[in-house]
């Protein structure tokens, strides 16, 4: 387990790799996406350029719209030539698109330019509170790592001045409970070293082949294993047993020992 330091250490480290991936957020260039734990965030400045670029874009495909129907006017207005009443109803029909296309651009012009100061309005707004969020974190950090340092040092103290230094107050069960983790129901046991060892024993019922579920599951099939017969000096026999997987073991049993109950002892990590 990490130290008070190591962990003090990486709160500071994760709030410094927080702060600047929010500066990049704000001050990176118009082509920067930040990765980030839930996905990777635009900067400011490439949400602005994708939003000018789409407003600019339909404005664009308007005009093209317009054109592309003004030709189509001059063209009819070419082949009808010869009937003059066609002719002028053309050309006020071609004027009065000219005008409603002129009234659209200066429209669009306008949205445009309202779409722009707003924008720049929220780039404004979004720096100065993204400054002000980084000051607030670095702010909140560090008051969060003295107090932690105060709450160490309390601790510290109060550890210091629990235990006896003869250490005359620690019985020998409480240092036991607290080194070891141990298991006893009926003849089932087991018992968990500080390092992780594992000891365990138990008795199943007389059969030609048995499989023992273990009370603690080891990390894998390295363990060692030992079963014998629970009978008197004439019923001894010898036992075959395989290691199924971590949490079990099957005895296979040679002789007259299928009908003798077995007792057996594992250990390992």
């Amino acid at each position: 387990m990490a130290n008070m330091e190591e962990r003090l250490q990486a709160v500071v480290l994760q709030a410094e790799a927080d702060g600047e991936k929010w500066h990049t957020i704000i001050h990176g260039n118009n082509t920067t996406t930040v990765p980030t734990e839930n996905g990777d965030v635009p900067t400011v400045a490439k949400q602005l350029k994708d939003v000018h670029d789409e407003v600019v874009n339909g404005v664009i495909d308007y005009m093209t719209e317009c054109r592309t129907a003004r030709d189509a006017t001059i063209q009819t207005k070419t082949e009808t030539q010869a009937i003059k009443d066609a002719t002028n109803k053309i050309k006020n029909d071609v004027t009065t698109l000219k005008n409603d296309t002129e009234s659209l651009k200066n429209q669009s012009q306008a949205i445009f330019n309202n779409i722009s100061s707003a924008t720049a309005n929220a780039v404004e707004t979004v720096q100065t509170e993204g400054s002000t969020q980084v000051t607030n974190v670095r702010t909140a950090v560090a008051e969060q790592v003295a107090e932690a340092t105060n709450q160490a040092n309390r601790a510290e103290q109060a550890t210091s001045t629990k235990v006896d230094t003869n250490l005359s107050n620690i019985t020998k069960e409480t240092l036991f409970s607290k080194m070891f983790t141990k298991y006893v129901d009926g003849k089932t046991w087991y018992r968990v070293w500080p390092d992780g060892w594992i000891e365990q024993g138990g008795e199943v019922g007389a059969s030609g082949q048995t499989t023992v579920t273990f009370p603690k599951a080891f990390s894998n099939t390295n363990y060692t294993v030992v079963a014998t017969s629970i009978g008197t000096n004439g019923e001894i026999y010898a036992q075959c047993i395989q290691r199924t997987s971590a949490t079990q073991m099957t005895i296979y049993n040679r002789g007259g020992s299928a009908s003798l109950a077995k007792s057996w002892y594992a250990c390992g990590y």
